[in-house]
């Protein structure tokens, strides 16, 4: 997010609304700011995390912020709501705990979006992966391949999205469906849409809803619910379909969605399920936050079917090694670039 065209104005109101974190708030190289009591505050700047533990003098301060912040976009808060969120109009996500369920006292999480659109490019420059990575991403998604985009806490998943999107085929429409708008690229024939309450319910009859709309890539950020096996649906139908997920490999998305959908009553056993993900899902991409703090895409893995045993058959086409700091392209990986 570029905040250097900023009028005046618009910098005193960040101020007003951001209180002691408006400065933290503005960096460019800043991410994420959380807060977790009134002596704990840290944040992500330049891919490390820095902190503070005398930026407010109390828990009232914190909740002044909260309440200032809400109060930007219309919305009044009271203390026995204990929790909200919400995305400001810079496209910054808010989250926030308070009154009794928070023991520690008001606490929040701001996620800043990037000050100006990432590319394979910069991914590669800051050694996210490599070129073969890059032109893999490229193919598979100009192929219309179904992909699932996993990742833990914190591995830049809506970044990593919003960059396998600009991929698509320009002439291709595409429609995006979240719960909180949370992605932003520049691509052209794009329909964004968002449940209209923020709720997780609402996911499903949204997806039914685009469904009409004559897209040729479905967009879902993030399965977390019913939707899950509503995406795997529209892949079986023909439709093009990324979704990302919270998962720490390849197998354990899989996993994720087939639980997801067992939750969701649909009445399928599991062997059932595990065949419709498996005909559905072609590829899994794996974003994962490392230890250090580096951000890396760790595996894309294709899909093939079920083995006779009824476990899903994985082929991996590319992978991250920690120990060596290397990326590979495996056979089945060149042979894909190839096809």
């Amino acid at each position: 997010m570029d905040l250097s065209n900023r009028t005046e104005v618009e910098i005193m109101n960040v101020e007003q609304m951001m209180g002691p974190l408006s400065e933290i708030f503005k960096n460019k190289e800043v991410s994420e700011i959380i807060v977790d009591s009134f002596d704990d505050v840290y944040w992500e700047q330049s891919g490390k995390i820095l902190e503070s533990s005398d930026l407010f003098k109390n828990s009232e301060e914190i909740f002044n912020v909260i309440k200032n912040i809400f109060r930007s976009i219309g919305r009044e808060l009271n203390e026995s709501q204990g929790y909200a969120d919400c995305r400001l109009e810079d496209g910054t996500r808010v989250a926030a705990v308070f009154g009794p369920i928070s023991l520690n006292g008001p606490a929040l999480v701001i996620r800043k979006l990037p000050y100006h659109n990432v590319t394979l490019d910069n991914l590669i420059s800051w050694n996210c992966l490599d070129d073969n990575g890059a032109k893999l991403i490229k193919k598979i998604m100009q192929k219309g391949k179904n992909v699932v985009l996993a990742g833990n806490a914190g591995s830049g998943k809506t970044t990593m999205a919003n960059v396998i999107v600009e991929q698509i085929d320009p002439t291709w429409r595409v429609v995006t469906v979240e719960k909180t708008a949370e992605m932003d690229f520049k691509r052209k024939r794009t329909l964004r849409l968002e449940t209209p309450n923020a709720k997780q319910e609402e996911m499903v009859e949204l997806l039914k809803n685009a469904y009409q709309l004559r897209a040729d890539y479905f967009i879902v950020n993030e399965l977390v619910g019913a939707e899950a096996f509503e995406s795997v649906k529209f892949m079986k139908e023909g439709y093009s379909v990324l979704a990302t997920i919270m998962a720490e490999s390849c197998l354990d998305a899989l996993k994720r969605i087939e639980l997801l959908s067992m939750m969701s009553s649909y009445g399928f056993g599991v062997e059932e399920l595990r065949h419709q993900i498996a005909s559905g899902v072609q590829i899994v991409i794996n974003q994962k936050r490392l230890e250090n703090g580096q951000r890396k895409i760790v595996g894309i893995t294709a899909i093939e079917g079920l083995t006779d045993d009824g476990k899903y058959k994985l082929k991996p086409l590319y992978s991250y090694d920690e120990s060596s700091e290397s990326f590979y392209l495996t056979k089945e990986g060149e042979k894909f670039l190839q096809a």
